[in-house]
């Protein structure tokens, strides 16, 4: 019975991380980030076709091409070491992407979406390299911030989207713990560091008014806990580093007894 108790929950997880894969989680955030507030939306479908296929319909056929040549064993490459060529492809079409999206002129909070995944991914790329840092929990962090952003206090229910993501990360011993907050400290990092640069953390596109009503603080409170927060996730992100450092550290000591 416990057997047959844990082969469901095992479904489930692998069923919520599947759903939640970051070349899935690509239509609903560029859907909400191109349209939004569009008044003629025909007028968005260029840079949404541009987006999509740079950040997810040749990214996918290159791991799709990768997979049937047996390069990758998995399409989710939760091999660290079969990474490399998969990770190298998508980074050049999100960089290709990028100044051809700047040619079409699209809008402000669509250029700051993607000028995210153009510094986030080369720098969990960088990382990926020597720690197997969780690709999914950054999708889903991305993906519950910007929904903030554009929804406001309706998105608060993508919220719980993260630890779950993440606990089927770490139920199917895909990733440690400290890996997927790694992933959820480096995307939160950049995310809010773009969007308050950007000014989108002191706008109506963001939950702050409601925050502030529910506070009862003024806009400049706000404005100074959002990058204390942001701050926050760069020592929690010190804080890995560290722990790899000295765990790195304690099996070459060991290795030497």
């Amino acid at each position: 019975m416990r057997k047959y108790k844990n082969l469901k929950i095992l479904k489930f997880a692998k069923a919520v991380s599947y759903i939640f894969d970051g070349s899935v989680l690509v239509l609903p955030l560029f859907l909400a980030t191109c349209f939004y507030r569009k008044q003629n939306l025909v007028s968005a479908v260029p840079s949404f076709l541009t987006v999509i296929a740079f950040t997810a319909l040749i990214p996918y056929m290159a791991i799709l091409f990768f997979y049937k040549a047996g390069k990758i064993s998995n399409l989710q490459i939760p091999n660290r070491k079969e990474r490399l060529f998969p990770l190298l492809i998508i980074n050049i079409c999100i960089i290709a992407g990028f100044f051809i999206l700047i040619y079409m002129q699209p809008g402000k909070l669509l250029l700051s979406v993607y000028t995210i995944y153009l510094l986030a991914l080369p720098a969990i790329s960088l990382i990926t390299l020597f720690w197997k840092i969780s690709f999914h929990a950054s999708y889903i962090t991305l993906f519950s911030i910007v929904y903030l952003i554009v929804l406001g206090k309706w998105a608060i229910l993508t919220i719980p989207l993260i630890p779950l993501v993440g606990w089927s990360r770490i139920k199917l011993k895909k990733h440690t713990l400290l890996q997927v907050i790694g992933g959820v400290a480096i995307i939160g990092t950049i995310s809010l560091t773009v969007f308050y640069l950007t000014g989108y953390l002191t706008t109506s596109y963001w939950a702050i008014s409601e925050l502030s009503r529910l506070l009862r603080s003024s806009s400049d409170y706000m404005n100074l806990v959002l990058p204390g927060f942001g701050l926050s996730l760069v020592f929690i992100l010190a804080y890995i580093i560290l722990q790899i450092y000295f765990n790195d550290k304690k099996k070459r000591v060991r290795g030497f007894e």
